[in-house]
């Protein structure tokens, strides 16, 4: 199979329980019938009260709804994208390379056994990524696979990480990305505090330059933005 991630921008004026009983109660329905193998929501939904660690400056559009499918092959994604067409102000798709990094256990405790379209526990937080000019793009990946991805799971608290390295736009005008990353977190509170986010009081401040010494050596961080989301995941009944 292959993977999509649509990322959708709109108003923030949207209510946040509107937006979820749309995307989940006829949006995810739609894209199933469609022939998505499954679907993974994340939304910037009334359940998702904060900004994020890095949100959108003021003046600029955020993106509300991030939409992953999975396809036996993408070239077969026009009957999906028919279901997507209208959302939003504006939208834009990918194909990603996927990869569950971290321990199998961490991962599988996350989610347990998920119930189609029950929120994932905690929040979410869904970045986009865009690589350093100064790196080429294989030492860009290099430097992410081989440092960023393990270190950030050492001195983080971080339940669950999904790092998606963007092959190609599938959208016209799709706007460059180079990654899409969605990680969950325990609760809101270690998202709302930069040394809680980092491992706590005792090691917070020295895990955050050691974050920020990998961050800005990697990511272009005038266009990085991480966006608190809740996480729905559905599969066919």
């Amino acid at each position: 199979m292959e993977k999509l991630v649509y990322v959708i921008w709109d108003r923030p004026s949207l209510e946040g329980g509107e937006l979820r009983v749309r995307y989940s109660g006829t949006v995810v329905p739609e894209l199933l019938g469609a022939g998505a193998r499954k679907v993974s929501l994340h939304l910037d939904d009334d359940l998702a009260p904060i900004a994020g660690p890095a949100p959108c400056p003021g003046g600029e559009l955020p993106y509300r709804a991030v939409v992953s499918l999975w396809l036996d092959a993408h070239d077969d994604r026009a009957a999906v994208e028919s279901v997507l067409d209208g959302l939003g102000v504006r939208r834009a798709g990918y194909l990603v390379s996927e990869a569950e990094f971290g321990s199998g256990d961490q991962q599988g405790d996350h989610h347990g056994d998920p119930v189609p379209g029950k929120r994932s526990p905690g929040i979410s937080t869904v970045a986009l990524v865009h690589r350093n000019p100064r790196f080429d793009p294989r030492t860009f990946r290099e430097f992410w696979y081989d440092h960023q991805s393990p270190m950030s799971g050492e001195v983080q608290p971080r339940v669950h990480y999904v790092r998606n390295s963007v092959v190609h736009p599938v959208t016209r005008g799709a706007p460059p990305i180079d990654g899409i990353v969605m990680e969950c977190w325990p609760d809101i509170e270690v998202v709302s505090d930069p040394i809680e986010f980092h491992g706590g009081a005792e090691v917070g401040e020295e895990n955050l330059t050691v974050m920020l010494d990998s961050v800005t050596q990697l990511f272009d961080l005038s266009s990085l933005r991480s966006l608190a989301m809740s996480e729905y995941l559905f599969e066919p009944l």
